[in-house]
This record gives C-alpha cells, sequence and structure tokens, in this order.
C-alpha cells in the first residue's frame, strides 16, 4: 500500500483558495495587523502578522485534526458541503455590505510593543469564530488533513498580512486604501459569493 504525503492532497487547492479570500476580509485579525501597521513601525506590523499566522494554523491544525476523524456518511458529507457552501455565501454577503457602508473612522489606539501585538495577534486568531466555523465545515467537507491545512494556513496567513501590515505602515498605501476599499469588499464579496453557490450545487 503506497502512503501519499498529506501535503500533497488536491483538496488543499481550493482550502487554501478559500481561506485566502477569508483572510482578506476585514475581521479581528485584519484590524489587529491594521492597527499594529497603522499606529506603529514595519516589525511590530510584521510581528502580528506572524501572530496571527500561528495561531491561526493552530486552531486549523486542531480542528481539522478533530473534526477530520468523524465518521460521516453520505449524507452527513453532503450536508457538511452544503454548510461549507452557506458560510461561504454568508461572507461574501458581509464583504458586498461593508462596500455598501460609507467607511468608519479609525479611533485613536494605543501602540503596543511588538511583543504585545504579538501575543494579542495569536490570541485574536486562536479564538476567531469565523475562522473556526471555516475550518470546521472545510475540514468536515473536504477531510483535509490537520498537517497540510495548518501548513496552508501559516503560510496564507504569513503572506497576507505581512504585506497588510507592510502596506499600512507607509502612508501612501494608507491613502491608498482608503480610496479603493470599497471595490476591493464589493470584489471579494463577489468572488467567495461564487465560490459558495458552487459548493452547494
Amino acid at each position: 500500500m503506497i502512503e501519499t504525503s498529506p501535503f500533497a492532497t488536491p483538496d488543499l487547492v481550493p482550502f487554501a483558495m478559500s481561506y485566502a479570500l477569508l483572510a482578506m476580509l476585514p475581521g479581528p485579525n485584519f484590524a489587529v495587523v491594521a492597527q499594529a501597521g497603522l499606529t506603529s513601525c514595519r516589525n511590530t506590523a510584521l510581528a502580528a502578522a506572524i501572530g496571527i499566522a500561528l495561531g491561526a494554523s493552530l486552531l486549523s491544525g486542531v480542528i481539522a485534526g478533530s473534526a477530520g476523524a468523524l465518521p460521516l456518511g453520505p449524507t452527513g458529507a453532503r450536508l457538511a458541503t452544503v454548510l461549507y457552501g452557506v458560510f461561504l455565501l454568508g461572507l461574501g454577503a458581509r464583504a458586498i455590505d461593508r462596500a455598501i457602508r460609507p467607511a468608519t473612522e479609525l479611533g485613536r489606539q494605543t501602540r503596543l510593543p511588538a511583543t504585545g501585538y504579538f501575543r494579542l495577534a495569536f490570541i485574536t486568531a486562536t479564538a476567531n469564530p469565523a475562522s473556526a466555523l471555516f475550518f470546521t465545515s472545510s475540514a468536515l467537507a473536504a477531510k483535509t488533513s490537520a498537517q497540510g491545512s495548518s501548513l496552508v494556513v501559516f503560510l496564507v496567513a504569513a503572506v497576507w498580512f505581512g504585506l497588510v501590515g507592510l502596506a499600512l505602515s507607509a502612508s501612501a498605501c494608507r491613502a491608498f486604501y482608503a480610496r479603493y476599499r470599497r471595490y476591493a469588499d464589493m470584489a471579494l464579496g463577489a468572488a467567495l459569493a461564487a465560490m459558495g453557490i458552487a459548493a452547494i450545487f
């Protein structure tokens, strides 16, 4: 019997794409990194990004390792797939709703050292309910391995939130994002909705 690597499963490709879109949506993880980038230096923003990546990968691994072991028949697997699609549709609706609403002003935030932002980001990512629901529904529907999903989550989160932290620490990028945020949220919402419909049908 030939053993296959848990990192080579094709289920990780749609999982990586879906999680990348989830990570791009403004939420608690995004808010922590944005706060670090807007109120402190680049090193602090990168520390927050690594904290998010480690926390999210830990959460993904724990959920995939437990949920993936649950015995599901054809009916249960189908229900999990529908749940996954509905969840993506909900995320898409949230992004589109955010694009329609007027932008809110950022409040004045208290600066924290790099280690403080790292701890805050790690705790935020491990306690993120949206991520937990996404990892649970994805693990039940696609049977992704704990090792593979954790690695994918860490790489996607580290790259995306690292770029966010670096970008938002520059004044020119802050102005650009404030101007075009609505269009980016609309595009992300449409993409998530399309993936949700595809998963359901």
